[in-house]
Formats: structure tokens, sequence, C-alpha cells
């Protein structure tokens, strides 16, 4: 594979869609995942050393790109209030806390705020899926989420494309299965083309797992770092926090060093979702609460169980 001849343009004029991403996506063909702009992007980042590569041209193409789509991102959000919704990719669709983070992300877009996730499944997927048919009554959103949960778990990718010494080896069986979970989400998006805009910041270095294509508008980054202190440092409204494991734990003190030291202006408000989750399973409050000052984390931190009572502490924050 020829470094030179790039899958990607490095210096763009707009952010991603899901139709620029997904386009060649076919719901008949279930190897059409795999020849997806998105797929193609992927497999060149593996394909050059995994993404640490030595070729200086394409690591000044990336970070031209990268750079490129920060200040696309910071045009879109131009004047919007941005809040964002993190949590754990593996989130079931037919699950009820899928369909809480569903209600989360139409009650923050039905206040005014654009909603931004990391752009991947299962949280992520059902906060734009909120945000996407927040103008519809709730039934639609329910009929959307009986669609997804034909195929309600996420397969494991992780080694769907590999790098080998003939180059980058593409698991068929994975194909398959990534085109079975994808299909639903294609056709309900299908249906919603002119919903409410959200944002999504995905990234390559997790390349195995696709982009929600529920998202209007993609900030889809190479470097994983700059990606995710990035969507961090865009949530100014705030963030809730749902059920994660080691990614979301490190957005969560990540958002705490941003917030301590005020790095991008006031406290942003943290609502962490799921009162057992957060107190028990994965006790953060203590950690947090001899952090900060009193005052801040009386005002801008928040546990809770009800997702209008989450989206009420970011919009009224």
């Amino acid at each position: 594979m020829s470094t030179f001849t790039l899958p990607f343009v490095p210096i763009r004029r707009s952010l991603y869609s899901p139709l620029e991403l997904f386009g060649r996506f076919d719901p008949t063909d279930p190897n059409s995942f795999a020849t997806t702009a998105d797929f193609e992007i992927y497999r060149h980042y593996i394909g050059t050393e995994s993404g640490a590569t030595r070729d200086p041209y394409v690591a000044m193409t990336r970070a031209m790109h990268d750079n490129g789509i920060t200040q696309l991102r910071n045009d879109v959000i131009a004047k919007q209030r941005v809040a964002a919704i993190m949590g754990g990719h593996k989130m079931k669709r037919d699950s009820a806390d899928y369909r809480n983070v569903c209600l989360m992300g139409r009650g923050l877009a039905q206040s005014g705020l654009m909603v931004a996730t990391g752009g991947g499944p299962g949280a992520m997927e059902a906060g734009h899926l909120g945000a996407l048919t927040s103008t519809e009554p709730v039934a639609a959103l329910d009929a959307a989420i009986g669609t997804l949960s034909k195929q309600a778990t996420l397969p494991d990718m992780r080694h769907i494309a590999v790098l080998a010494e003939l180059g980058v080896l593409v698991d068929g069986d994975l194909v398959k299965q990534a085109h079975q979970w994808f299909a639903p989400a294609w056709e309900v998006a299908s249906t919603w083309e002119h919903g409410v805009r959200s944002l999504a910041v995905p990234t390559w270095h997790y390349g195995f797992e696709p982009t929600t294509p529920f998202a209007t508008d993609i900030a889809k980054y190479f470097q994983n770092s700059v990606r995710e202190d990035g969507l961090l440092e865009i949530a100014t409204a705030g963030i809730i926090f749902t059920p994660g494991r080691a990614g979301t734990l490190q957005e969560i003190f990540q958002d705490g060093a941003q917030n301590y030291y005020r790095s991008f202006g006031d406290f942003s408000p943290m609502v962490f979702f799921g009162v057992e989750y957060w107190t028990r399973t994965l006790p953060v409050m203590p950690v947090l609460k001899s952090l900060f000052k009193p005052a801040d984390f009386d005002r801008c931190v928040h546990v809770t169980d009800d997702p209008d009572e989450a989206v009420r502490f970011i919009a009224e924050g």
C-alpha cells in the first residue's frame, strides 16, 4: 500500500457527514461495510504501522487533517451551548439504560443544547438518537429503538483489520458481523435526514467501532488524545456520565482536571447518571469531593437515576 495515496483529504472544507463516511454501505451486501470510506481510512491507518507511522508525509497530512477538523468543529459549535454524554460502548440497544440515555439526549436537544459524544456505539449512539428524534413524539424514538434492538449487542470487532507482513488483513466474518450490527442503525438514520443537529467526535484509533450515523456532524480524528481533550473542552454546558469502564473513568478525571484548573473558564457541571453505579460499583464521588472546593462540588456535581433530573441540572446550570 502506497502511503502517498491517501484515502482522506488532509485539508477539508467541512466536517464529515454520515453519507460521506458510509454512503457505500449496502444493507443487502454483507461485505459492504468494508467498502465504506470510513473503513478504507481505518485500513490505511492500520496499514501505516497502526497510526504510529515513521513516514513523515503521512504524519504531516494527519496532523494537518486533525488541526483542520478542530477549526471546522469550532465553526459548527460557534454560538452554541454544547453538552456532552459519555458512557460505555457496550451498552445494549434493548436495555433500559440505552433508552434512558436516548431520553437524556432528547431532553438536552429540546433545551436548546447541542449534544456531543465520542461518536461510537452504546451510550454515545443513544445520545445522538435521542437528539436526532427530539422534535417528534417519544413513540418515534421507541420505534427506532425497536428497529435497533434486532441487533442489540455490539460484536467484538477489535481484530476486524490487523497488520500483517503482506499488508492489512480483514476478517470477513467480523465484517459480516459489523454489517449486521450497523444495518439497522443505517435504516433508522436514513429516515431522519432532517433531524436535530448533533456533534460526534470519534477517532480512527478506535476505528473498529463504527461511528454512529445518528450524528449530523462528525469531527473524526486520527489522534485520540487530541480528540479526547477537545471533546471535554467544548462541553462547557456540562457532561452527563453514564455507566462505563476505563475509558469513561479516564474522561471523568480528565474533565475533573479541567474543572479544577478552570482550563476553559467556569466549572462545567458533571452529572453522574446511575446512583448505584457511581457510588458503589465505581465510587468516584469521594475522590471528586476531596478534589474540588465544597462550593464547587455542591453546585456543579450531581448524581441521579432520573433522566429528566439529569437534563434539568445541565440545562439550568
